[in-house]
């Protein structure tokens, strides 16, 4: 019926989520439970009209006085009466057992839902860390990349110049880009002395 992939986590099979109706999130759907409840209002319109064709039939068994049924016809009638009784309270458990196998699926289904949920949210926020640290890079790339084609530009050659500076590995260099609400980035470099000319 139900597949345990382990003990925290349950997977309804194909063939119960056809059966009963059950959507890929495993959430019973309303088109089962509509067919649920049509199901028990068809079954109590058949109750009451049993109980009304039966109590016609003792108002017409009442009304005839001369006649009085032998002691086997009272017991064939009590007898039917009962067996028909018998059959109506096994439609109702069987209905009762599908009814608490239902729910007991839709209650699974609701579990399993809850933690996927929980980690849909944290997916969401790492994706959005992601996707800020996306941002935060690619700004920073092209700010200097920018700078990189204006010093080919203008013909100058960065790593030779670099090596011939004093301060040359002593000091740190760091970067930042701020969006502006204009949509442009604003590019900051900053170079901080190194502690005894070395890596902080």
């Amino acid at each position: 019926m139900v597949k345990k992939k382990s003990k925290s986590e349950i997977v309804i099979t194909e063939k119960y989520r056809k059966k009963y109706g059950v959507c890929e999130h495993d959430q019973v759907s309303y088109k089962a439970l509509d067919k649920m409840c049509s199901s028990l209002l068809l079954h109590c319109k058949r109750l009451s009209r049993d109980i009304d064709r039966k109590g016609k039939m003792m108002e017409l068994w009442m009304k005839k006085k001369p006649y009085y049924p032998s002691d086997m016809e009272t017991k064939n009638i009590i007898q039917s009466f009962e067996d028909d009784e018998a059959k109506r309270e096994n439609e109702i458990k069987e209905k009762n057992l599908k009814i608490e196998e239902l729910q007991k699926l839709y209650d699974e289904a609701i579990e399993i839902n809850k933690d996927v949920i929980v980690k849909n949210r944290n997916c969401i926020k790492a994706n959005q860390e992601i996707l800020k640290d996306h941002n935060e890079i690619t700004r920073a790339y092209n700010g200097l990349a920018e700078m990189g084609r204006f010093a080919i530009d203008e013909g100058i050659d960065i790593k030779k110049h670099n090596k011939m500076l004093p301060e040359h590995d002593k000091y740190k260099f760091s970067q930042s880009h701020t969006l502006l609400e204009s949509g442009k980035v604003k590019h900051s470099w900053k170079f901080k002395p190194k502690k005894n000319g070395k890596g902080n």
